[in-house]
């Protein structure tokens, strides 16, 4: 994760990064503000704070994160929360993971959310075509970007194993 890679800033405010429009805010062509629709999903259906479990995420857990953040949410588009809308919908992960089908699931180490993921449902009980990998110190959208030179050992692992069940998956499809 980098945080103030540019030395710019005196403080790192997740606050404003994850809730309020930032002048830093990324914009793409006439897309405009890609910071818009991803904090709209994190106010109304992916609330991630806390980021943590048992005391041992990348924040220390308060009692005010949930509350805060659905304030902010209100103020900024005028939503209700629902920190359990999920769940709810999908199911647990553990409810996901025993219909699911072809899918290699990945966390990284960089994560913070991922202790609420799927690793924490993952056991040898669930379909064989699904697959789960941790990718030591690194973030879980790695292994989908371009491999470089300084792609880290646990990326190219990731890499390997997930085009190996790919191809595994469409082997089994032929047959």
């Amino acid at each position: 994760m980098l945080v103030n890679s540019t030395g710019q800033l005196k403080c790192h405010n997740i606050s404003k990064e994850l809730l309020q429009k930032s002048p830093n805010s990324l914009v793409c062509g006439n897309l405009g503000d890609i910071s818009i629709p991803w904090n709209y999903q994190a106010c109304s259906e992916l609330i991630l704070e806390p980021l943590t479990s048992e005391g041992l995420g990348f924040y220390v857990e308060e009692d005010v994160q949930i509350p805060e953040v659905e304030r902010a949410c209100r103020e900024r588009f005028n939503v209700t929360s629902r920190p359990f809308w999920m769940p709810y919908s999908f199911g647990t992960a553990r409810d996901m993971l025993r219909t699911a089908r072809n899918i290699f699931f990945s966390d990284g180490e960089k994560d913070p959310w991922r202790v609420g993921g799927v690793g924490s449902a993952y056991n040898n009980t669930i379909h064989s075509s699904v697959e789960y990998y941790y990718i030591e110190g690194a973030a879980h959208h790695e292994d989908l970007q371009f491999h470089h030179y300084r792609t880290a050992p646990g990326v190219r692992k990731a890499k390997q194993l997930e085009e190996a069940a790919i191809r595994r998956w469409l082997l089994q499809s032929r047959q």
